[in-house]
């Protein structure tokens, strides 16, 4: 027999129909086998990186551990199964025994032939093996593409340059986190992905706070053109006709009263212009369209799709980074849609006559567009988060079957010594997709004149001044992050790196240069909140001081997206044979050498992390909940070259929260420092445990001590409590 090996099991059951010669189930166990074939799946990776500590005992992570230690490197880094997914790897590994070759068909990307090999070569098998380049579902492009297979060792440099990437990314993570926790006294955490998003959260933050706004003024004419009057704001410009602010109010006056009453003759031209529908969703797109339209976070937007694939069948692929759709799926449309839109009790006026720019065969990446599948779904079992995500990815396929919308557009411009008057006016013709979903089809002004081409006399009645200012940019959202973070290559200064990042993700319809992948955004933010550097404030994200102060303190050659550019540039040296695969990793080792030997970190002070239960009694200041202890966000410290941590400074606010053996919550400190009694199981009490007792705080002592009864004092001197244990 011939194994397939899929990367997931919807694929392999697509592929076992298209060659195994029999009806596959949805829900078909597998592996399929048939006509000589045998088709099995995977589950993502299978294989993982073994942990440091596996690999030699003295890198384990605990006090014994020291500097001396890094950088943590390990040529051709070994691998071994990932937690519950041992089953998988043995089951492959039976069925190899059995077969005359294998086909790997993993997802045509370096990931994908990573993902397959590294069994392959996990499992020892050494016989033939091909590569079959599968990217949709439709059984003759299956069929198709298992006619022109090819030796897998033509792609062996997709999975050594993707191999390289994690060995360096294991690297730097687990090294330069080391020793960025050693050094700054508490656990950090440095990424490739997760330091540069950090950063753009940072960069946002200090560019709204930092903002100082500039006042300028416009002069607004009203301008009479037969008959029909319209407000035009004139765009300044110097003497060089470039445009510029008005910073001076006099100014604006002095040009506002030698613009009135003066007749001017505008040059009009006219477009007729159509916007097509917006094309299917990628999880990218997606992600941020929930965020802006109902505050959902990444995760919960990824875990909604990965339901609605998983126990629904509802969706195709949901991890995708490609908008467009293989050309066959247009002839499916209209039995897949009229199912969706039954589950949503909807029934839309769609054409299926139309064909879209989205089904374009040559924009297909590995994966295609986010659109529903010919699946029955009973929506009142979906969570209503599912439910509108549902019901968005639907709409937005069904909108491929809609007319675009048509306006008319006329543009009036009039040069003047002082700058220029232009005037845009849209008139809609036919409102297309926007009249069957409801989306507003154009910002309409009135035409009137401005209806035919040509010069258009007339004059200005008046001219107003009005008063402005900069504003700040907006900070992120989740929406806004992820979308920065699928095309930050327009912050990397560098022009050669920022053409490497844009390099990198060509073919990616739905990328522009960005660091991680649509399946892993979402776990990266989490992360960075989970560990108290960024938080969510209402819709946005903001960067916590813990998190501004750590990404001061990162050497700046690893804090930015350029070092993704630097990786792809040396991992395509890997892919082409031109560098061994342990190039980037040694890399990396150079890099952490070198921080060490630089004193990277030392000298950085770091904030607690914790929320807010309270503000400072000495400085106003916020304190800090940091588990054993609540401290004011102006105390600083460091640990110096002997271990120990020398204060550096702050107001020295700070209050222990254990008492009597028990850890009290930030809840219960909150309360406690607002002066409220909190009642408090679970203490320990002259050797006895699990006592409760009402606690309170006392101002001058700095101290939690049991609550007085009515009419006593806290304070010092007090040699036992006047409120009962329990």
């Amino acid at each position: 027999m011939k194994l397939v090996i899929a990367e997931k099991p919807m694929l392999a059951r697509d592929i076992a129909r298209a060659i195994c010669g029999r009806e596959v189930g949805e829900r078909e166990k597998l592996p399929v086998s048939g006509n000589g074939w045998c088709v099995c799946a995977l589950a993502g990776h299978v294989l993982e990186l073994a942990e440091p500590s596996e690999l030699r005992r003295e890198w384990a992570w605990g006090k014994d551990f020291t500097e001396d230690m890094l950088p943590i490197y390990v040529p051709r880094w070994p691998k071994r199964p990932a937690a519950g997914k041992e089953g998988i790897v043995e089951s492959v590994r039976a069925l190899a025994g059995k077969c005359e070759c294998i086909v790997n068909a993993g997802d045509p990307d370096d990931e994908g032939q990573l993902l397959v090999d590294e069994l392959i070569d996990y499992i020892g098998y050494d016989g033939p093996v091909w590569r079959v380049l599968v990217n949709d579902n439709i059984v003759e492009n299956i069929r198709r593409a298992f006619g022109s297979m090819r030796p897998n060792d033509e792609f062996r440099g997709l999975s050594e340059a993707a191999y390289a990437r994690q060995m360096a990314d294991m690297c730097l993570g687990v090294s330069e986190s080391r020793l960025a926790t050693m050094r700054l006294g508490r656990k950090l955490s440095v990424g490739r992905v997760q330091t540069p998003t950090l950063g753009l959260v940072v960069r946002r933050d200090a560019a709204v706070e930092g903002h100082a706004p500039e006042t300028f003024w416009t002069v607004l004419a009203h301008v009479e053109l037969d008959g029909t009057e319209y407000e035009i704001e004139l765009a300044a410009s110097d003497d060089a006709g470039e445009r510029r602010r008005i910073l001076d109010e006099s100014e604006a006056a002095r040009i506002a009263h030698g613009l009135e009453g003066r007749e001017i003759a505008m040059d009009v031209s006219t477009a007729r212009k159509r916007r097509q529908s917006p094309l299917p969703y990628t999880l990218t797109a997606l992600q941020s369209e929930m965020s802006k339209r109902f505050g959902f976070t990444l995760q919960q937007t990824m875990d909604a799709t990965q339901a609605l694939r998983d126990n629904w069948k509802a969706i195709s692929y949901n991890r995708s980074d490609c908008p467009y759709v293989p050309a066959e799926h247009h002839g499916a449309a209209p039995r897949v849609l009229a199912r969706a839109m039954a589950n949503l009790g909807e029934r839309w006026d769609l054409d299926y006559g139309i064909v879209s720019r989205a089904f374009d065969d040559s924009r297909v990446g590995a994966h295609h567009g986010i659109i529903p599948q010919d699946s029955t779904v009973d929506a009142s079992r979906l969570t209503e988060t599912e439910k509108l995500v549902y019901r968005a990815i639907v709409g937005r396929y069904a909108m491929q079957f809609a007319p675009p919308v048509v306006y008319d557009e006329s543009t009036a411009v009039c040069a003047c010594p002082e700058g220029v008057l232009k005037h845009v006016a849209k008139r809609v013709v036919d409102p297309g997709y926007t009249a069957v979903f409801g989306a507003g089809a154009a910002d309409e002004a009135p035409l009137g004149p401005l209806e035919r081409p040509g010069a258009v006399t007339g004059h200005i009645k008046g001219a107003l001044v009005e008063k402005r200012e900069t504003r700040p940019p907006k900070r992120y959202t989740e929406g806004t992050l992820v979308a920065d973070m699928a095309s930050v290559a327009k912050y990397v200064s560098n022009p050669d790196l920022r053409d490497a990042l844009k390099r990198k993700d060509e073919g990616k319809e739905g990328e522009h240069g960005g660091i991680g992948t649509v399946a892993t955004r979402a776990k990266i933010l989490e992360g960075l909140i989970g560990r108290g550097l960024l938080a969510r404030k209402g819709k946005t994200i903001v960067s916590t001081p813990l998190g501004r102060q750590f990404y001061a303190a990162v050497p700046g050659d690893i804090s930015g997206p350029d070092l993704t550019a630097r990786w792809w540039l040396m991992q395509q040296d890997v892919a082409e044979g031109r560098a061994g695969t342990d190039a980037v990793q040694s890399d990396v080792a150079a890099v952490i050498r070198a921080h060490i030997a630089d004193g990277a970190y030392r000298g950085a002070t770091m904030p607690g992390a914790g929320p807010e239960v309270g503000r400072c009694p000495v400085c106003g200041g916020a304190l800090l909940y940091r588990g054993k202890v609540v401290s004011c966000e102006t105390n600083r410290s460091r640990r110096n070259e002997e271990g120990e941590w020398e204060s550096l400074g702050g107001c020295g606010f700070k209050v222990f929260a254990v008492f009597c053996g028990k850890q009290l919550t930030a809840n219960q400190m909150a309360k406690l420092l607002a002066g409220k009694r909190v009642r408090v199981s679970g203490l320990t009490w002259k050797g006895e445990a699990g006592k409760t007792a009402e606690l309170a705080f006392d101002p001058p002592s700095r101290k939690i001590t049991f609550a007085p009864r009515a009419g006593a004092k806290v304070g010092k001197g007090r040699k036992r409590p006047r409120a009962g244990l329990i």
